[in-house]
C-alpha cells in the first residue's frame, strides 16, 4: 500500500512539475527588473565593514586554513556539510588541550550549492549541526520554489517591474533558511572564518564577492544586504532564475580611494592579467554613468569551486584579505587549502547514434563544459603553485647553506618556510569504482533523498580522513594524532545507487 501511495505522490509531483516548469521557461524570456537591494554607503572606511581584517581569529596563528565550497545544488551543499562534519571531528592537542581542525578555519570561498552551507555556518555556528538537514538539505527546495510561483497572487508580482523571480527565490531562502540575517548580523559577533560568497558579473564575465572591499567599488554598504540575497545570487542559474540586480553608488561618490595594491596593479607595464583585473575592478568607479546597475548570476560561470580568489590572495598582494605578507613575515607557518568538489561526470549516449544531438543537449554542454574545464584548471593552479612555493624555498634553503658552508660569517637572508597542504575531497578520488560511479551520477537540483544526502555525508568524512596531506598536516601539529575510522554504509549505499541512473 505504501509503494502505491509513493508512486501515486510522485507521479501526482511530475504532474504539477511539468506546468509549473513550462512556466519557469516561459518567465525567463521575460526581461527582468528588480527593486533596488543593497544601499547607499555614507562614508568609505577602508576598517569597518564585513572584511577579513575586522574579524577576530579564533585559530592557531602559524596556520592559514582555507576551506572552498564547490557548486552543484544539493549535492554540493551535502558534500561541503559533510566537510564541516569531518572537520569538527578531527581533533589534535594543542599545548596539551584537545581542539578541533574547524576550529582553525580562517576563510570559506563558496559558489552556487555551497554557498547554502558556508552562509549558514558563517551565521549560526555549531547549530549548523543540528539545524541544516532540516533547514535545507532534507528540504524539496526546487517543489517550494515551484509552488510559490503557481501561486496567484506571485503572478502579478512577478509581472512587476521590481520583483522577479530571484526575488522569489531570494525571499524563500530568506524566510525558510536564513531567517531574515543580513551582513551586518555577521559582526555581531566579528569573528573568522571569513565568508566570501561568489557570484558573477554578467558584464564582465568576472567573479563578484560579496564582500565589503567589493562593495566599496559600488560605494555600497554590505552589512544592510540580506544573506539570501548573496546566496540566490551566488545560485542563480541562467535561464531557471533571472540575474540579481545591484545599484552601483559609485556615481554619488563616498570618498572611496582605491587601496595600494588597487593602484599598483592598474599600470600598463604589469602583467596583462593583473592590469585587466585591476581594469575590471576600477570600472565600477571610473563607468559608474555607464553601469548604474550591476546584474550577477551563478558564480559557477566565473569559478565553480571557488579556489580563485585564494590563490590570489595566496600568491599576490593583489586582494583585499591578501596573506602573502604574513607568509613572508614567517607568521604563517601552514598553508592548508581544502576544497569540496562536488563535480560529477556526464555521462552520455551521443556517440552510440549516427543522429547529431539536440538543442538542448547542445546548449547544456556549452553552459556546463567550460566551467567544468575551468574548474580543473584552478585545482591544478592550487597544486602548482603550492609546488613552486615548495621548490623556490628549498632552492633557497639550498643557496643558503652553501654560502655558510664557504662563509660562515655571511649574513644571509631569512628563507620563509612554509609547509602547504592542498586537499581536494572530490567524487573522482573515490577509491571505491561503484561508490564513485554512484556519486559521479547524482543530479545538480535542489532537492535530493535523505539517504542521498546522507551518502554525500559520509563520502565527504571519508575523503578527508583518507587523505595523505591530512595525515602530514595533523602529524605536523599533534604527533600522537591518528585518523578517524571514517567509513560508508554498505547499506546505504547499496539503497541509494540501487536508484541511481
Amino acid at each position: 500500500m505504501r509503494s502505491r501511495r509513493s508512486a501515486s505522490c510522485s507521479r501526482r509531483r511530475s504532474d504539477v512539475r511539468a506546468p509549473a516548469l513550462v512556466l519557469m521557461v516561459l518567465l525567463a524570456t521575460l526581461p527582468a527588473c528588480s527593486s533596488t537591494l543593497n544601499t547607499p554607503l555614507a562614508m568609505y572606511n577602508a576598517s569597518a565593514g564585513y572584511r577579513y581584517t575586522t574579524l577576530a581569529s579564533d585559530g592557531r596563528e602559524d596556520t592559514l586554513v582555507i576551506l572552498a565550497f564547490s557548486g552543484g545544488g544539493t549535492r554540493a551543499a551535502a558534500f561541503s556539510f559533510g566537510l564541516l562534519e569531518a572537520l569538527r571531528d578531527t581533533r589534535y592537542l594543542s599545548a596539551g588541550s584537545p581542539r578541533r581542525l574547524l576550529d582553525d578555519v580562517d576563510v570559506i570561498a563558496s559558489v552556487s550549492g555551497g554557498s547554502f552551507t558556508a552562509a549558514y555556518y558563517a551565521l549560526f555556528r555549531e547549530r549548523i549541526f543540528d539545524d541544516f538537514p532540516a533547514a535545507f538539505l532534507h528540504r524539496d527546495i526546487e517543489g517550494e520554489l515551484i509552488g510559490r510561483m503557481l501561486w496567484p497572487p506571485n503572478w502579478f508580482r512577478l509581472a512587476r517591474k521590481d520583483f522577479d523571480r530571484i526575488n522569489l527565490a531570494a525571499r524563500l531562502y530568506d524566510e525558510t533558511v536564513f531567517q531574515g540575517r543580513t551582513f551586518g548580523d555577521l559582526l555581531r559577533e566579528p569573528r573568522r572564518p571569513y565568508i566570501i560568497v561568489n557570484a558573477t558579473d554578467m558584464t564582465l564575465g568576472r567573479r563578484f564577492e560579496f564582500t565589503q572591499d567589493q562593495f566599496d567599488l559600488l560605494c555600497s554598504d554590505l552589512s544592510a544586504l540580506k544573506v539570501a540575497d548573496a546566496v540566490a545570487a551566488s545560485s542563480a542559474f541562467p535561464g531557471l532564475l533571472s540575474p540579481l540586480t545591484l545599484r552601483n553608488f559609485a556615481g554619488d561618490g563616498c570618498g572611496y580611494r582605491p587601496p595600494q595594491w588597487l593602484q599598483d596593479a592598474n599600470r600598463p607595464g604589469n602583467p596583462p592579467m593583473r592590469y585587466l583585473h585591476a581594469r575590471d575592478l576600477l570600472s565600477y568607479q571610473e563607468q559608474a554613468a555607464r553601469r548604474p546597475w550591476i546584474h550577477l548570476l551563478d558564480g559557477g560561470l566565473a569559478d565553480n569551486i571557488g579556489l580563485r580568489g585564494p590563490y590570489i590572495a595566496l600568491s599576490s598582494q593583489d586582494s583585499g584579505w591578501s596573506v602573502l605578507s604574513r607568509i613572508n613575515r614567517r607568521v604563517v607557518k601552514r598553508v592548508v587549502v581544502i576544497s569540496a568538489n562536488a563535480k560529477t561526470k556526464k555521462r552520455t549516449d551521443w556517440d552510440t547514434r549516427q543522429a547529431a544531438p539536440g538543442l538542448l543537449s547542445v546548449l547544456g554542454l556549452v553552459s556546463s563544459g567550460p566551467m567544468d574545464n575551468y574548474s580543473l584548471d584552478t585545482v591544478q593552479l592550487i597544486r602548482d603553485f603550492f609546488e613552486q612555493q615548495e621548490q623556490q624555498a628549498n632552492s633557497a634553503q639550498s643557496c643558503r647553506d652553501a654560502l655558510l658552508a664557504t662563509c660562515g660569517r655571511a649574513t644571509t637572508p631569512l628563507v620563509p618556510h612554509v609547509d602547504w597542504f592542498p586537499l581536494e575531497l572530490a567524487f573522482d578520488r573515490v577509491e571505491d569504482p561503484a561508490l564513485r560511479d554512484c556519486l559521479e551520477a547524482l543530479p545538480t537540483s535542489f532537492t535530493l533523498p535523505e539517504p542521498t544526502v546522507a551518502l554525500l555525508r559520509q563520502a565527504a568524512g571519508v575523503l578527508l580522513q583518507r587523505s595523505p596531506e591530512l595525515e602530514r598536516l595533523m602529524k605536523g601539529l599533534d604527533a600522537s594524532w591518528q585518523p578517524a575510522a571514517a567509513r560508508v554504509d554498505p547499506e546505504l549505499q547499496r539503497t541509494v545507487c540501487a536508484r541511481a541512473p
